[in-house]
C-alpha cells in the first residue's frame, strides 16, 4: 500500500476549495456594469473640447491677468497675478469650464518639452462654478507656459484646449515673479565690447 505524501494531503483539499469557489462565483452578478449616460443619477457635465483656432492671449482690463480666447466670447483660460506687500506673488490658473461645488481635478498641461499637472478646485466665479488653482509665481510647474511652442491643456470632463505658442505668457509670468516690477534695463555702457 502506497502512503500519501504531505504535499498530496495539502493539494487535494485546496483543489476542492478552489472548485467550490469557482462554482459559487458562477451565479454572481458582474462587478462592472455598463450604464447609459441618460440613465445615470445626477448631472453629468461633459464639455467638448473647444475649437481654439484663431484664439490668442489678451491682457485683461485691469492689467493683472492674461486671457486665452476669442473675442467676444468668454476666455478658455486665464492666468491672473496676485501681488501682495507681505507675501510672495501668486499666480492663479483659471480654466473657464463648468464645475460643481466641491469638485477637484488634475489639469494636465503638455508643451515646450514640459508636462505639468496642476491641482484645480471648483471655485465660484462671476459666471458660475469654474476650475481654479493658485500657485506661487515661482512654481516650476508654471514653466510649461513660458516657452514659445504650443501647449495642450486637458481637464477631465472639459476637453482639451490647444493653446497657440506665444511669448506673452512668459512675459506675464516673469512680471508676476518680479512682484509687478518692470524688467531692469541693462546699461549700454556696461555691455562688454564685441569680440
Amino acid at each position: 500500500m502506497m502512503s500519501r505524501s504531505p504535499l498530496a494531503a495539502f493539494v487535494a483539499p485546496f483543489s476542492l476549495l478552489l472548485l467550490l469557489l469557482f462554482l459559487a462565483a458562477c451565479g454572481r452578478q458582474p462587478q462592472v456594469e455598463r450604464i447609459e449616460l441618460g440613465e445615470a443619477d445626477g448631472p453629468i457635465a461633459l464639455t467638448p473640447s473647444p475649437d481654439s483656432t484663431g484664439a490668442h492671449w489678451m491682457v485683461s482690463a485691469d492689467g493683472k491677468a492674461i486671457e486665452f480666447g476669442k473675442l467676444p466670447d468668454a476666455p478658455y483660460l486665464t492666468l491672473a497675478c496676485a501681488l501682495s506687500k507681505t507675501e510672495p506673488a501668486r499666480l492663479t490658473v483659471i480654466r473657464h469650464a463648468l464645475s460643481e461645488p466641491g469638485a477637484k481635478a488634475l489639469f494636465a498641461l503638455m508643451g515646450n518639452g514640459i508636462i505639468s499637472r496642476l491641482d484645480l478646485d471648483a471655485a465660484l466665479g462671476p459666471d458660475g462654478w469654474r476650475w481654479e488653482g493658485s500657485f506661487p509665481a515661482a512654481a516650476p510647474e508654471l514653466e510649461v507656459f513660458t516657452g514659445p511652442r504650443d501647449v495642450e491643456a486637458t481637464l477631465p470632463g472639459a476637453g482639451t484646449v490647444k493653446i497657440a505658442g506665444s511669448g506673452m505668457p512668459r512675459e506675464f509670468i516673469d512680471w508676476c515673479r518680479r512682484e509687478g516690477r518692470t524688467a531692469p534695463v541693462p546699461d549700454p555702457g556696461s555691455a562688454p565690447p564685441p569680440a
